[in-house]
């Protein structure tokens, strides 16, 4: 059996993506955006709105495209 010492496994070319979680203001319809946080999922009550305290919840959940790579398929 021989051994090898100080070889790295190849990369498959997956990187980590960056997901983003939206809240929006069920009354007056404010959206701010942060990073996905465990747990989170679409239509958690996430607390109160900081421009008319109203409810806020998540309302979307999304991955970031990286700039500059193009899409399969597109010339």
């Amino acid at each position: 059996m021989a051994l090898q010492i100080g070889v790295k496994p190849p990369k498959l070319g997956f990187e980590q993506q960056k997901v983003l979680t939206v809240i929006r203001c069920s009354r007056c319809g404010f959206e701010s955006i942060r990073n996905f946080k465990d747990g989170d999922y679409v239509l958690k009550k996430i607390g109160s709105c900081p421009k008319c305290n109203g409810p806020s919840f998540i309302y979307m959940i999304f991955r970031e495209e990286e700039k500059g790579k193009k899409k399969a398929g597109k010339d």
